[in-house]
């Protein structure tokens, strides 16, 4: 046997190979092509604007706005360009941010392969339109923050984004307006390096390197009580300042999700910075002895460095001084520290007072404060606060006490040995510190009445008017403040 008759399906010499039939080609060809060209036509299909925007939209469901583009450029290997960015509000309204053009420094092979690092990204000249309601709620916050639903926590919580990046911006111009003044704040242009990265704990962050922000900046009404109120809380609720201000920030950290949750601390330093006097310095005002009238502005301390840090939700300060003008050429400088919740803006401020050591002598209770440092504490929230008073109020009245006894009397206090008691001076000051504790408001409703005189007066006639000398027959009828009771 040949080996031709070996192979029986082997085709004879001059018999025509039989293939693939020309259905079947066309079938399979059909299949091939959209694979074959699928990843060549991928950055046509997304370099659409419209179409870059739903998927987008479709990433973040949370945003209550859509993020649109003039002209999309995208490569398989080159670097991405996207020009004419705007957050388009899905109600209507002006764009709050515009970005001229985003630049990437990675193409869209990178990207995939990096398992969604996007490489860096440069924002060249953004422009955010930060606008505050009668309320202090901005139109940022109405996009950005998502409505809980019946099956979400109330409270917010830090998420993972499938994304990295390193951020670049330069050239950012920020303009704030505010309803309590006519003429907007403009910034002087913002650059700044942030980075996207997860953590440890399983959630991303966004991570802010230190910065000069803004250097010898105009401090307007709507940067002092939109933005910085929260580092000095004496320029809430104010409707005029001037002055100039610089601010440094040493470094920031905020979960993607929950930003208050997070941590930043820096510098704010105000230079020559004079402001309205607003409901903090009204309210304490009130509070001190005297009443003294509002002035018509108060000056920040020249130079003065504020250190502010942002912990635990809530933003503290410390090394914010300012005065007081006070009748006669004097000033009250007062010493502010404490802490601004950033979700309902409550306060826990310290205030310390030094009072003057010049007071006018011919009024006693005066006279008998000079030269005391007073600490009051201030709660209640930013814009509508409420002065209370701490231990140094009672800690001040036996010496207050003392004080006034040794002015009228003319003659030290008595001591603890002596004829008068710690109660008897307890008792003598109590006027004292209902003036301060209460405000005067008892007094005043009295003395509109008409009814009583003002306890303030009872206690200064009980201090002024000399120990009375009883006659020889009434001598025994009881001792006198200054008699041993023993005798």
């Amino acid at each position: 046997m040949s080996p031709a008759d070996s192979q029986p399906n082997a085709l004879a010499p001059g018999q025509p190979r039989r293939g693939l039939t020309l259905p079947v080609k066309a079938t399979l060809t059909a299949l091939l092509l959209p694979l074959l060209l699928g990843p060549a036509a991928l950055p046509w299909w997304l370099s659409n604007p419209q179409r870059l925007s739903r998927i987008i939209a479709g990433t973040v469901p949370e945003l209550a706005a859509d993020i649109t583009f003039e002209n999309v450029r995208l490569g398989w290997i080159g670097p991405i360009a996207l020009d004419g960015a705007k957050l388009v509000p899905r109600d209507g309204g002006q764009p709050p941010i515009t970005i001229e053009r985003v630049e990437g420094s990675r193409g869209l092979l990178a990207m995939l392969l990096s398992v969604g690092d996007l490489g860096r990204l440069t924002f060249v000249n953004p422009s955010v339109d930060l606008v505050i309601d009668e309320d202090h709620h901005s139109n940022l916050e109405r996009l950005l923050t998502r409505q809980p639903s019946a099956t979400d926590a109330a409270a917010p919580r830090a998420k993972r984004s499938p994304l990295r990046m390193r951020l670049a911006v330069d050239g950012a111009v920020m303009r704030i307006t505010a309803p309590w003044t006519t003429d907007p704040w403009v910034s002087e242009p913002i650059s700044l390096r942030a980075s996207l990265t997860p953590v440890q704990t399983g959630s991303s962050e966004w991570t802010i390197e230190p910065v000069t922000l803004l250097d010898d900046a105009s401090m307007d009404p709507p940067v002092a009580w939109g933005v910085l109120a929260y580092a000095a809380p004496v320029l809430a609720d104010t409707t005029r300042s001037s002055g100039r201000f610089s601010l440094v920030l040493d470094g920031a950290r905020f979960p993607v999700g929950d930003p208050a949750a997070g941590t930043l601390s820096g510098t704010l330093t105000m230079h020559k910075v004079v402001v309205g006097p607003g409901p903090l310095v009204e309210n304490l005002l009130r509070s001190l002895p005297g009443e003294p009238p509002p002035p018509p502005e108060i000056r920040i301390a020249e130079d003065a460095r504020v250190r502010f840090q942002l912990a635990d939700r809530r933003m503290r300060h410390e090394g914010l001084a300012f005065g007081l003008p006070l009748p006669g050429g004097r000033r009250l400088d007062v010493e502010s520290s404490g802490t601004v919740g950033l979700d309902d803006d409550s306060l826990d401020v310290k205030l310390v007072l030094p009072i003057p050591a010049d007071l006018p002598q011919d009024r006693p209770l005066l006279a008998a404060l000079s030269g005391k440092t007073l600490s009051l504490g201030v709660v209640g929230k930013l814009g509508e606060p409420e002065v209370v008073f701490d231990g140094s109020i009672s800690r001040m009245a036996g010496d207050v006490a003392r004080d006034l006894l040794e002015r009228a009397r003319g003659g030290p206090a008595a001591t603890d040995d002596g004829t008068t008691t710690g109660e008897d001076v307890v008792d003598v000051v109590g006027g004292v510190i209902d003036e301060i504790a209460r405000r005067r408001a008892a007094r005043r409703a009295a003395d509109q009445q008409g009814d009583v005189a003002p306890r303030r007066e009872r206690l200064r006639d009980r201090i002024l008017r000399p120990a009375p000398v009883p006659p020889p027959e009434t001598k025994k009828a009881g001792p006198s403040i200054t008699e041993d009771p023993a005798a």
